[in-house]
């Protein structure tokens, strides 16, 4: 593969993991009230998927956004291992400011994986005009 594609392709995943991530935090938060609940968090496939109480994310269908061709995601959902020392009397363990602050450290994160997309693929369209 041509290396600017290879680059593309990288700020594509990094893209589909801060979007994943983004959801996996929005359902702790939204569980912040649900007895016994633990926070969970999306980690990069490094993460040995035998490990207990790790999940393989999978695109169910073909129109869903997602890598193409395959249907594994590069993500293991697991059980976060910053767990509140205290949980909550209901056994919850989501602290919602630390929720919170992953929510706006992820946020960032994505939206400078998109100016980087944006500068790439400006570059690609500069070249296929023949620099007009």
């Amino acid at each position: 593969m041509i290396p600017i594609f290879q680059s593309v392709a990288l700020t594509h995943r990094a893209l589909d993991y801060h979007l994943e991530r983004q959801n996996v935090l929005a359902s702790n938060v939204a569980n912040v009230d649900t007895p016994g609940f633990r926070p969970l968090e999306l980690v990069r496939e490094d993460v040995p998927t035998e490990a207990p109480g790790t999940l393989r994310l999978e695109t169910t269908h073909g129109a869903h956004v997602g890598q193409s061709g395959d249907a594994t995601r590069p993500f293991v959902l697991t059980e976060s291992e910053e767990q509140v020392v205290n949980p909550g009397n209901d056994g919850n363990a989501v602290s919602l400011e630390r929720e919170m602050s992953k929510v706006a450290a992820n946020n960032i994160r994505y939206e400078g994986a998109v100016r980087i997309v944006r500068s790439q693929l400006g570059l690609l369209r500069y070249a296929a005009n023949d620099g007009h």
